[in-house]
């Protein structure tokens, strides 16, 4: 009978034991997925506020580039008026002064 009783505990504790290690993996594997699913989260956050922050910048160069460009434009034909008066005033000058050329 004692044999009996020790074998039944034996079976018992070898029981439990594999239920709760099913269940602990069980439970560790959700636990593991979720960690996994909050790490990606938190990837996917990052990466877009870092978009979003580069968006803007870029935005904020675009519209500074516009700015030069047309700044650009403006001034080259301002050059480009000085060089003609320059040339009517070097031709002045060289009438005035008799020179030829």
């Amino acid at each position: 009978m004692q044999s009996n009783e020790m074998i039944l505990n034996a079976l018992t504790g070898i029981t439990t034991a594999t239920i709760t290690w099913y269940a602990a993996r069980r439970k560790n594997k959700a636990e593991t997925y979720i960690s996994e699913l909050d790490a990606v989260e938190r990837a996917v956050k990052v990466w877009r506020e870092l978009g979003e922050g580069m968006q803007k910048k870029y935005e904020a160069l675009h519209d500074e580039v516009e700015i030069l460009r047309s700044e650009v434009k403006v001034l080259r034909e301002d050059n480009r008026q000085l060089k003609k008066e320059n040339q009517r005033l070097v031709q002045q000058i060289k009438t005035l002064s008799g020179e030829k050329g």
